[in-house]
């Protein structure tokens, strides 16, 4: 089974927010897959951190799609795995919920894609193998020039926290064609 990191931005820390963007990248870091939504959420929807954390530091461009569009790209790209994936997040209560809402398309989970593992992976938890070295190696990313609160970006440190914490890949990413 192959692990893919991933991280999600979205409106606010509220009852109802709207997803904003989606950063994946796989344990070998070398498939990545980044999306921003269109047609999910008005900027007058954002709460003041998002206004001033997140929506500055989004790519636009072939980023930009709307959900039903990343419905079907990142269920390809995940397709493509050929193999059981399991997703690790740091935030299962934040992130995990858009996964199901992604592929729910009817409502019915009918567009989950087949080989992807329906229990995530949660990376704060104690059973890493050094929780310090995780959040020490998130950290250094960080300082190093990742983006903090850019979706990918953060699925990036996530994933050199799993390494610091055990882990032994770490390569380039290439950029899903989607």
């Amino acid at each position: 089974m192959i692990r893919i990191f991933f991280d999600t931005e979205f409106t606010d820390l509220c009852t109802d927010p709207r997803l904003v963007s989606i950063g994946l990248v796989s344990e070998d870091g070398q498939r990545e897959f980044y999306a921003e939504l269109t047609d999910t959420y008005e900027v007058k929807e954002c709460g003041e951190f998002v206004l001033a954390a997140v929506l500055p530091q989004l790519e636009g461009g072939a980023a930009r799609m709307s959900m039903a569009a990343l419905s079907m790209c990142l269920g390809g790209w995940i397709k493509e795995f050929n193999e059981p994936v399991k997703l690790a997040t740091d935030s299962l209560s934040w992130d995990w919920p858009w996964i199901q809402e992604i592929f729910a398309g009817d409502g019915t989970l009918n567009d989950w894609p087949s080989n992807l593992d329906g229990q995530p992976l949660l990376l704060t938890m104690n059973y890493l193998n050094d929780y310090d070295k995780f959040v020490e190696a998130v950290e250094k990313a960080f300082a190093s020039g990742l983006r903090r609160h850019h979706s990918l970006d953060d699925a990036k440190a996530n994933r050199l926290g799993w390494i610091a914490a055990g882990g032994d890949i770490e390569n380039e990413p290439t950029r899903n064609p989607c």
